[in-house]
């Protein structure tokens, strides 16, 4: 079982977490890549927004404002705020409830706060119920002079999703009726194509209370790729009709007249999400710009799909989606950026609902892609072993295919030995990567970082 590097880095998480703040508090304008129009490096504003915060009557809006407090029991607290003097109520979702993997099952976990993390935890939804929103929602006091709404709490290092409820009366942790609201001060780095309704905050570690080193996660603030929002003719696409979006991330360095094209990660999401999920909750750009930047990996493109209202495919036939790839996004992403036509420079990864494709693909359509990762569905679009699908010698020539998901995971984790045993006996090579986690993005972060170090792009057999 594979794990990212925990090689030590206070110095860096603390440099980054202070620079940020005293960006933020000079009110510097945002960089260039923003007022280009191409959109922030993911997680570039989860310290705190770089560009001028929301002000009202006079006053600004930091948030979320990471502090390295140097106490018990993270060493780290964050404040989150909310300007809306009208409001009766402001109500705050984060996705940390928190758990040790002795007391963790596929169905069970601890459900300690932030205030109560001990070393060795990690976040993981309490009921631990697959997909479930079981995440811990507090109440937001109000300062009355200014009419801001603030939550403070410690918490250990990594990248964490939250989001906001106004006025919302309806019991948690499902908040029936109630729109969820990203932060006005650390806003998703789009504005057209599918738009997050959260935000992230990426938090450092200090070593000294045993929080784990997630620097990979980390938002870069000099050298970092683009994020671009685009949208491809697509004559299956019913919503949009006629086209659809993407999300797509250019390396450090992007030259459309580099001699060699580069490789192609495609990314797919997962069952009711959409193009967005991979730059938002996923901080793929910041997981891309940390290993680029340390030259784990080479410089990639990563197209983010969303494999929504495309066509009349629906449950299990994911075949629409097959289609979509071969007719429509690879063309529009080799005619629009330098990539690689070439199979052994593609790669394609997918979680939960996204890996059911990933699966489809696998057996249908082998040679599209020469690396393939399949996280968090197991054997869900696998053909029984009676099938000739598996008699496919490209099977056998994949350059790499990785399998796994979160060790807790509620709603894969038989499936995916299943998925591993059928692989096995039909002598199909593959990797297996699981890891401490649940049906979340902290587990697929984590899997991401491993596959992108330890499988894709690199020929079989290399370490």
């Amino acid at each position: 079982m594979s794990h990212p590097s925990t090689k030590n880095r206070r110095l860096f998480g603390a440099t980054i977490a202070a620079a940020v703040l005293v960006l933020t508090a000079a009110g510097l304008t945002s960089p260039s890549w923003a007022s280009a129009g191409h959109g922030r490096p993911a997680g570039a504003s989860t310290h705190a927004k770089k560009a001028p915060a929301a002000k009202h009557h006079g006053h600004r809006i930091i948030s979320p404002e990471v502090i390295h407090t140097g106490k018990a029991p993270t060493g780290y607290e964050v404040t989150f705020r909310y300007d809306d003097p009208t409001a009766t109520s402001v109500r705050l979702r984060g996705e940390w409830f928190l758990s040790s993997p002795a007391a963790t099952t596929t169905t069970s976990s601890e459900g300690r706060l932030p205030t109560q993390w001990r070393p060795g935890d990690f976040p993981i939804a309490n009921p631990n119920q697959g997909a479930a929103p079981n995440w811990p929602v507090v109440d937001m006091t109000q300062d009355k002079a200014t009419g801001v709404w603030s939550y403070t709490t410690p918490l250990p290092s990594g990248t964490f999703t939250y989001g906001f409820y106004v006025d919302c009366t309806s019991a948690a942790p499902a908040l029936s009726g109630c729109t969820e609201l990203s932060d006005p001060a650390n806003p998703p780095w789009n504005t057209s194509g599918s738009v997050e309704p959260t935000s992230q905050v990426y938090v450092p570690s200090d070593p000294r209370f045993g929080t784990l080193d997630l620097s990979w996660q980390s938002p870069r603030t000099r050298t970092h790729g683009r994020l671009l929002d685009v949208s491809y003719p697509d004559a299956q696409s019913t919503s949009p009709v006629g086209t659809h979006p993407l999300a797509v991330y250019l390396p450090p360095g992007y030259s459309q007249r580099r001699h060699a094209p580069y490789p192609v990660l495609v990314l797919s999401h997962g069952g009711g999400g959409n193009e967005v999920d991979w730059s938002t909750q996923g901080a793929a750009g910041a997981i891309l710009d940390n290993l680029i930047g340390s030259r784990k990996i080479a410089p990639m493109v990563v197209v983010m799909t969303n494999f929504n209202n495309l066509g009349t495919c629906t449950g299990q036939d994911v075949s629409c989606y097959d289609t979509d790839l071969r007719n429509y996004v690879l063309p529009y992403v080799q005619a629009h950026f330098n990539v690689s036509d070439d199979p052994a420079q593609r790669a394609f990864a997918g979680l939960s609902a996204g890996a059911a494709r990933a699966n489809y693909l696998l057996f249908h359509d082998t040679g599209l892609f020469g690396y393939y990762a399949s996280w968090s569905i197991g054997n869900r679009n696998v053909p029984a072993d009676s099938d000739p699908l598996w008699s496919n010698p490209a099977l056998h020539q994949l350059l790499g295919l990785q399998v796994g998901g979160g060790l807790f995971d509620s709603i894969t984790v038989p499936s995916i030995t299943a998925f591993e045993t059928s692989l096995t006996g039909h002598g199909v090579p593959f990797t297996t990567d699981m890891v401490l986690g649940g049906h979340e993005w902290y587990t697929w972060r984590q899997l991401l970082y491993n596959f992108l170090t330890t499988v894709a792009f690199k020929p079989a057999g290399t370490p």
